[in-house]
């Protein structure tokens, strides 16, 4: 499908309803411009050979800095949005290209598959537009006269807009006087076969500083669901003589301990594995080698502050935890509040994150025997870019 497909973006535009020296096509989402957003969307699908920026006169060189790639190339906008639109038409003209999509910059936050969706279609279309309806009621008002507006028949119109490019060629050569702000409807006027689809909701227009604030909020709540990582941890101990025993950090009264290389907090291990694995960095014995003499009898207070800094390191956030401890005996449910306020100092988090419950084996099994404890440890982690 990338064969002599081109994609022409317009970024002509200064903004004025943005109330800003910058023209909003150069304002960032998350470290790149709408601009760059844009074309990344085009580049990143590999169904277009070149791909031609419109740029105003005035921000050739800011653009220039931005975008790096051999097949984009970067012309001079005109005084009016079809004009340039023309002057990309005229620099994509010695290409050759059989199809081309026309797309505003400040739409960042379309899909591929759109752009799949509209070149699928120029097979059998001039033109292919996307729009969606309008279920909002619809007034025009002059002055202080109101007139209901039908929506049935309303579209809103969006880009990128696909063509062939003869077609679009012809059509913008034989209006050129005109100062359409739509390229379909210039199509439209040589009499060639147009197919509307369902355009995408997110698929906005940023026009004012609201939108721009809007399109950081989808672009963070979408990098966030993409970047959830999920990790389990799983741990046991057996019993031995003792007079207590550790669990989250805190000692509890007890006639037996467990036995293990450091001090055996099945709670604060299981949690450790549990962050390590959503870490994709491996357990705690390979942080932690029980061959290594250093670690006997080592508080895992250590080991949970040390996986606390791999998360800052990492840039993640803990954003809850789920733990379960398995035994007979002790009856831990009265120190649940003490386990969550432990594992909240050790780990700088909120208590409200942490849920701890217990439960037995129904007499079953080495657990069910009371020969030791188990706890079992989900956690999710986001990425944090603040």
């Amino acid at each position: 499908m990338q064969k002599n497909n081109l994609a022409i973006i317009l970024s002509g535009g200064l903004g004025t309803r943005f109330r800003s020296s910058l023209p909003k096509q150069l304002h960032k989402i998350n470290n790149l411009t709408l601009l760059q957003l844009s074309i990344k969307k085009f580049s990143d699908s590999k169904l277009f050979t070149n791909i031609i920026v419109v740029s105003h006169k005035d921000f050739i060189e800011d653009t220039r800095e931005l975008i790096t790639g051999k097949n984009i190339n970067i012309v001079e906008g005109g005084i009016s949005r079809q004009k340039s639109v023309q002057n990309g038409l005229n620099e994509a003209k010695k290409y050759t290209p059989k199809n081309v999509c026309i797309h505003d910059a400040v739409r960042p936050f379309f899909s591929i598959n759109l752009l799949k969706e509209i070149l699928a279609k120029l097979d059998k279309y001039d033109g292919v537009i996307p729009s969606i309806n309008v279920y909002d009621s619809v007034r025009y008002i002059l002055k202080k006269n109101f007139k209901d507006i039908k929506r049935e028949n309303l579209k809103l119109i969006q880009t990128p807009q696909g063509f062939k490019f003869n077609s679009i060629f012809e059509a913008h050569q034989k209006y050129k006087k005109n100062n359409s702000t739509d390229d379909s409807l210039i199509l439209y006027k040589i009499n060639k076969n147009i197919k509307l689809i369902d355009g995408e909701k997110f698929n906005f227009k940023i026009t004012t500083k609201d939108d721009l604030e809007f399109g950081k909020l989808l672009f963070e709540g979408a990098n966030q669901m993409q970047n959830v990582r999920v990790g389990n941890g799983f741990d046991v101990h057996k019993f031995k003589k003792g007079k207590h025993l550790k669990l989250f950090g805190i000692e509890l009264p007890f006639e037996k301990s467990l036995e293990g290389h450091s001090d055996a907090d099945v709670g604060f291990h299981s949690i450790v594995d549990a962050i390590l694995g959503a870490l994709c960095m491996g357990d705690i014995g390979n942080h932690f080698p029980p061959s290594d003499i250093k670690w006997k009898n080592k508080p895992s207070i250590f080991f949970m502050e040390y996986t606390r800094n791999l998360l800052t390191e990492n840039k993640f956030r803990i954003n809850n935890l789920d733990i379960t401890l398995i035994c007979e005996e002790p009856k831990v449910s009265k120190y649940k509040n003490e386990f969550i306020k432990s594992v909240s100092k050790a780990l700088e988090l909120d208590q409200k994150l942490i849920n701890i419950k217990g439960t037995t084996t129904e007499k079953l099994g080495f657990l069910g025997r009371g020969e030791g404890i188990a706890c079992q440890v989900s956690v999710t982690i986001s990425k944090n870019e603040n």
